[in-house]
């Protein structure tokens, strides 16, 4: 996926990028549990491959992939800062 922004610069990211930086709590954890990314060290291909992508008002994408997980919303600034920097 490849997102050109207002001030003409280019960000692209690969289906497993976006899907190891996923920020819903189910991956990222939430109440002092730990997420289910920290728990796996693998996902397979349907997890990885970006099935859709629809707006979520002006602030973020909401990216589903191929396994049906679409829970994640990924913010401009978290995409333009580079998802996990």
């Amino acid at each position: 996926m490849e997102i050109t922004w207002e001030d003409g610069a280019r960000t692209t990211y690969t289906g497993e990028q976006l899907r190891w930086a996923c920020p819903c709590a189910e991956c990222r954890g939430e109440a002092g549990m730990p997420g289910r990314l920290s728990r796996v060290k693998t996902l397979g291909d349907e997890e990885l491959r970006v099935k859709d992508v629809q707006l979520v008002g002006q602030y973020a994408l909401q990216i589903a992939f191929e396994s049906g997980h679409a829970t994640g919303l990924y913010t401009f600034p978290y995409l333009r800062r580079g998802l996990m920097q």
